[in-house]
């Protein structure tokens, strides 16, 4: 229970910041859409280099399936977000989650941005 509980606020104070990043980026270059505005919010929000940055949409792209994100085809950006909390999380030394990530990330990202 307890595991859930900081899973939990692990993922949503996450995907917060990411979501602040995304409307800082979006109003300062409103121009920007994609893999581009997301590219920007790495660079912005995890202050990696443009390589690191540009690794970690690929490895987002190709983590899409099935299963994390069912009916999705291409790169969206609660994709990008799906990937950088898991990603982050098990680099926190934990092997997996008991809360469903996917859920979380729905319900805090708007489909349409």
């Amino acid at each position: 229970m307890l595991r859930a509980i900081k899973e939990r606020h692990f993922a949503k104070k996450a995907v917060k910041h990411l979501l602040k990043a995304h409307s800082t980026i979006s109003t300062v270059q409103p121009e920007l859409s994609g893999k581009s505005l997301y590219r920007e919010i790495l660079l912005h929000a995890h202050q990696v280099d443009e390589s690191r940055a540009d690794a970690i949409l690929r490895e987002a792209e190709e983590s899409i399936d099935e299963w994390t994100a069912p009916g999705r085809k291409e790169l969206g950006f609660r994709e990008v977000v799906h990937y950088l909390v898991f990603s982050q999380y098990l680099a926190t030394g934990r092997r997996g989650t008991v809360v469903s990530l996917r859920s979380i990330i729905d319900a805090l990202v708007p489909a349409d941005i």
